[in-house]
């Protein structure tokens, strides 16, 4: 059986394949990619359907990160949310919007902070701008209560419409597996296999993507640590407001979000419980989103019964530093060999790779994560710098927490 096996894993590699598993926004967005470059891929999922876990929320915000000091997270989020708009553009068949979102100030010190920030960065208009509490309540018809930092290309997009588009991008080259649970990955000396919990052998290939969140970590054949943390985020459903909002056509950010009815259905979230994957909405979690609507829309939330509404909680997966896991994974060291080696020098373990931990944010990192992933494993040139690819190594928490044992 080994022999026969090791056979068909050779003819495999004749050409240029791999196996992802999980079909969210990750695993969907890293398949198109390697099928555009004419790559054969295996997209395996546990679940009946693609986007049916963090990704099948109706609909997510795209807003990139600013900081006064123009940090490299926010330099990596400005770059990964032109890449998004534009790379939803050009794909036919997506649900989503560049109708603006309007991030509202905390208070009138944040207030000053975001108008200052602006004035330092100097960037262009069409990216962001500041209007203040007055130019604010015009732009979207309502009361507010402050000004804010205005994101003119900014909007919301349906996740499962952008997979579906994304699968059909990928053609014949992405052939799927939907209620596959993969719970073993095992090397050979040709590169990988995969198994179901029967252990029965589902497939093989040079390349293995794990873009399958927190579960990732009970794949890795060998103890290197993601230090990724489970996110559960409750949305709430505010069909009340569709007719009494339809004027309202841009995205509002604040503590929370507010999504207006023009997408479909309105909707506010989100809660945000560390260590916690509890699926089933909870009546504490609408209430805490009411307010978060009533932070934005002052008085939104009035006569709005909490016990009437329903909604949706995700489990999203993230890091300790918000910024996801992009790149071929470590290889295991010592704590001795840690402190000799940087990302650039450090071993990796051939064909094993991640695109995990985007966290809330999977709408504005996927697109980008995905092409850098592409370009690595092809070894093609890289679409950013040396320095941003660092932020998102795999290895970076591995590398940090053995040189400090």
């Amino acid at each position: 059986m080994a022999n026969a096996r090791q056979s068909e894993y050779v003819i495999n590699k004749t050409v240029n394949k791999a196996l992802v598993i999980g079909a969210g926004i990750a695993g969907i967005a890293i398949s198109e990619r390697l099928a555009h470059r004419g790559w054969q891929v295996e997209l395996f999922e546990r679940n009946a359907a693609p986007a049916e876990a963090a990704s099948g929320n109706p609909s997510g915000v795209l807003l990139p990160l600013l900081t006064r000091d123009d940090a490299p997270a926010a330099r990596l989020s400005r770059a990964c949310y032109q890449h998004a708009l534009r790379r939803l553009a050009e794909l036919p068949g997506v649900r989503w919007s560049p109708c603006g979102v309007l991030q509202i100030a905390r208070d009138a010190t944040h207030e000053a902070l975001q108008r200052l920030t602006l004035e330092e960065l100097n960037l262009p208009a069409e990216l962001v701008s500041f209007l203040d509490k007055k130019a604010a309540e015009i732009r979207t018809g309502h009361a507010v209560a402050h000004g804010g930092w205005w994101f003119p290309g900014g909007g919301w997009v349906d996740p499962v419409s952008l997979c579906k588009a994304l699968l059909a991008a990928g053609k014949t080259h992405i052939q799927t597996h939907y209620g596959v649970a993969v719970t073993r990955i095992e090397q050979t000396p040709t590169g990988w296999e995969i198994f179901d919990n029967t252990d029965h052998l589902l497939s093989s290939a040079p390349h293995v993507i794990l873009a399958n969140a927190q579960a990732a970590d009970a794949l890795l054949p060998y103890p290197v640590p993601l230090t990724l943390t489970p996110i559960r985020g409750q949305i709430t459903y505010l069909p009340a407001l569709t007719e009494s909002y339809s004027s309202l056509e841009t995205v509002l950010c604040r503590a929370g979000y507010f999504i207006p009815p023009t997408s479909g259905l309105a909707c506010v979230g989100a809660s945000f419980d560390r260590n916690d994957s509890n699926l089933q909405t909870r009546l504490s979690d609408h209430l805490g989103n009411l307010q978060r609507l009533d932070d934005l829309l002052p008085g939104a939330a009035q006569n709005i019964d909490a016990s009437t509404l329903t909604g949706r909680a995700g489990v999203r997966a993230a890091t300790r530093d918000h910024l996801p896991l992009i790149g071929t994974l470590p290889a295991p060291l010592t704590p001795r060999q840690a402190g000799q080696l940087g990302l650039s020098s450090l071993p990796r373990q051939p064909g094993l790779h991640a695109l995990l931990g985007l966290g809330a944010r999977g709408m504005v990192w996927a697109p980008l994560a995905a092409e850098l992933l592409a370009c690595q494993i092809t070894q093609a040139p890289l679409p950013l710098d040396k320095r941003l690819i660092q932020l998102v190594d795999p290895a970076r928490f591995y590398l940090h927490d053995l040189r400090r044992k």
